[in-house]
């Protein structure tokens, strides 16, 4: 990481402990993994790190779904899946933020 971004993304996941926040040095972005129960099917990409920050706002002022049981049976991961079956825990960490990863 970059020394000119690295107070701002400690800064960030102070603010934000539960989400996975880095800057990417080849696309010049933020990125942000939000937590589980807020998924939003995907990472959120900003230009700036306002415009970061104003989307995890958004994202984390918004009621949560989870108490809508087909929620999780909508998601394609889930169709072979019983209603009733206990569910993998599993810690969702993009590529990128693997420790000794080569992907860019």
């Amino acid at each position: 990481m970059p020394d000119d971004h690295a107070a701002e993304s400690i800064a960030l996941r102070r603010r934000y402990p539960r989400w996975t926040i880095w800057w990417g040095p080849a696309t010049r972005h933020w990125f942000a993994l939000p937590p589980r129960d807020r998924d939003v099917g995907d990472f959120v990409e900003a230009v700036t790190i306002e415009k970061l920050i104003a989307v995890i706002e958004v994202i984390q002022h918004a009621p949560l779904l989870s108490d809508d049981p087909r929620r999780d049976m909508r998601r394609p991961s889930d169709l072979l899946r019983s209603p009733g079956a206990a569910q993998p825990q599993s810690r969702r960490v993009p590529m990128v933020a693997w420790p000794g990863s080569t992907a860019r």
